[in-house]
Order: structure tokens, then sequence, then C-alpha cells
């Protein structure tokens, strides 16, 4: 099975020659057999045999996700699809590795007019530190010293083929939602700084280049592997972008330094704890009457336990800690507390109604999404003028 869109090439891009593209076309392929022809098959063996297993020993029904979990936890087929999920996703980032170890570092061409800084003696949150997450090895962080760039070269694509060419060409459909979803509800906005929490290699940071001409956008991120290869990466495709070393729950900017501050599909991998910190930096950051908006994984909706039960395999089996929490929170609530007034606050999820607003290679990943009935979840708040 091959992507329905091809990795766009760049600068940074490690793809790597023959054998790398057969491992790489190899562990592609199994994830989308997994995921596409196992994981239906859960659902019949639920039905038709764990659910009615677990209804005999107890007397009742799976109500809640952790009674499908028991029940399911039981079944030999169900430990086959784990176990085969996880080797999968292990594998996409086996075959990118021995590419990005054969190649040099990325090196930023000449100057687009961006900056790196990185921070000495950084310290990076334990949640983001202490797992690879996504299975990732080394995680977000790992950084071998002065001028490594492999986790972001491992990351950039290792994620296309993990999302199966969803995201695009250049990994940026969820910005380019993000963005056009924002342009539609606030027309008169437009933003002259920009900042991306979480921002990795720049993937969803480089779709405000177009979207907003002429504002100055940042990026701030844990990793200096990433940062330096996000930096090699935005100079490359001539777009200036001013990355930055640091932690979202206390950036080294000013009070009232940005008009947007956002993020996409980075606060389920954060905690609990350090969830209302960031809302609450946000606020901080903004200018009066300046713009936050997050971008990531909508609420579970209860009322199907096994549906929920089968989406928190990723804290269970893809190293996600926080995912179970944080789909159960009231982000509202958790903006409202960080300082945003409650009428100012607003949350949507980008299902199929962005199908219809969308082109090109961002219609891909809003279909995506709609088919699966998930979606992306939205969370705005404007900060009061």
């Amino acid at each position: 099975m091959k992507s329905i869109i091809d990795q766009a090439g760049h600068g940074a891009l490690v793809k790597g020659g023959h054998d790398d593209r057969a491992a790489q076309d190899f562990a592609f392929t199994l994830r989308n057999f997994v995921t596409s022809e196992l994981m239906p098959a859960n659902r019949i063996v639920y039905d038709r045999r764990a659910g009615p297993r677990h209804a005999r020993q107890t007397g009742a029904p799976a109500t809640t996700p952790q009674q499908v979990r028991a029940a399911m936890g039981a079944d030999s087929w169900y430990k086959f699809y784990v176990s085969a999920r996880r080797t999968s996703q292990e594998l996409i980032w086996s075959s990118v590795i021995p590419a990005v170890e054969a190649a040099a570092p990325a090196a930023a061409p000449a100057s687009a007019g961006g900056t790196l800084t990185l921070a000495e003696d950084f310290v990076p949150p334990r949640y983001i530190a202490a797992i690879d997450i996504h299975c990732m090895p080394g995680g977000y962080c790992a950084d071998r010293g002065p001028g490594d760039t492999a986790a972001g070269a491992v990351y950039d694509r290792g994620v296309y083929l993990y999302m199966s060419g969803l995201m695009g060409p250049m990994n940026d459909a969820v910005g380019q939602l993000a963005a056009r979803w924002l342009k539609s509800r606030l027309p008169d906005f437009a933003p002259a700084t920009i900042l991306d929490l979480g921002c990795g290699v720049g993937h969803s940071t480089l779709a405000y280049a177009p979207a907003y001409p002429g504002a100055v956008l940042h990026g701030l991120d844990c990793g200096a592997a990433l940062l330096r290869y996000g930096h090699a990466r935005a100079e490359s495709l001539g777009v200036p972008v001013h990355f930055q070393q640091g932690d979202a729950e206390h950036t080294p900017y000013a009070d009232a330094s940005f008009d947007l501050v956002t993020s996409h599909i980075v606060l389920h991998e954060t905690s609990t704890r350090a969830l209302p910190a960031i809302l609450k930096e946000c606020h901080r950051l903004l200018k009066p009457g300046g713009v936050m908006l997050h971008i990531d994984q909508p609420r579970f909706d209860d009322s199907d336990p096994y549906a929920t039960f089968l989406q928190e395999n990723e804290t269970y089996y893809n190293n996600e800690p926080f995912w179970r929490q944080y789909r159960r929170i009231d982000l509202a609530a958790v903006a409202e507390a960080a300082g945003f007034a409650a009428d100012a606050i607003e949350t949507d999820v980008l299902t199929a109604a962005v199908v219809q607003q969308s082109q090109n290679n961002e219609k891909v990943a809003a279909e995506s999404a709609a088919a699966r009935k998930r979606g992306f979840s939205v969370l705005l708040a404007r900060k009061s003028a």
C-alpha cells in the first residue's frame, strides 16, 4: 500500500537510499494493514466472543471502557492485535533511523531571515522527557550535542509514515486546517506576531506564513535537535521563523508579546499539572485583544464504551500517558481559570464542516478525521482588550 500523497522534499529531509525506502515501505504497509484490516476485527471479537463472555461471568454487559478493556484483555485475538500494533509502530521509527544515522546533520542554508536560540542548561519538563512519546526512540528531547538534528529528521520522516501521508506532503495539514478555520471564524483578525507552542520541527508553524503574510512567526519547543532541524527546514523552504528552546509553562518572552498563540496536537502530550499553567502562560503572552488557538484531540464520548476503550489504546500501547485524562477535561473551564472571560471562549470540532471549506492537501486530513467520526477539537479564546 502506498501513500496517497508523496512527502515533499526540502533541504533537510532524509529519506535514505533504496534499502531504507524498502524498509520504510514495509513498515508503512504493515501499519496500514494493522489499522485498516486488523483493528476493525476487534469489534467482531468483542460483539461475538469477549462481550458475551464478560456478561456471563459478571452477570451484566460491559458499560464502561474499563469493563470493555477487562473483557478484551483476556482474549487471544486482542493480545495479538495490540502486539501487532505496537510492533508496527516501533518499525516505523526503526525504518527511518538508519538513513538519519548515515546522513550528515541538517544545516541551515543561506538565511531566509529566521533565527535559532537554544537555552543553556535547559531542563525539559518531566512529562516530555521521561517517556518516548509515540514510541519514538529517545523521545522529542534527544540531543547528542552541538549540531545534532537526528531527532528532528527522524520525527519529520517518521510522522509522515505514521500518519500514512494524511498530513499532506509537508506534514502541515493540521496547521492549514487551523489557519483556515481561524480566518473563517475571525475574518478581520490580522496577527502581526504569532507564537506556536510545542512547534516541533515547524510543520504547523510554517502553515501560518501564507495564511497571514507579513506576520512574524515564532516557534517554541523543548527539543534542541528538533529545533535545529526545524530551523534548517524552514530556511531551506525560505520561510523565516524564530525558533526558541523553552518550556511552554514558563516561556522566555515578555508580557503581551504576541497577537496569536497556538498549538497543534500538543496539549494531550503535557500533563494534568502543566495544562492549566500553559493556558495561563498563553494569557500572559497575549496582547490585549489577542487570540489563543489550540487544536487537539476531541473529548471522549463515553456513550459508546467500546469506542472509548479502543481510543484509549494510545495511553496503554503508544506511550501517551496523558491521552485518557486530557480527553475528559473541560478545556473551556481551564481557559476561564487561566484568565480568559467565559464569553470570550469558544470550543468546536473540525470534522465534516471543515471538509467543505478545505482545499488541496488539508482536505485529505479533514476527510480522514470525519470518516473516523473524530476530528480535531478547537479551543479558541480572546484576551480582553
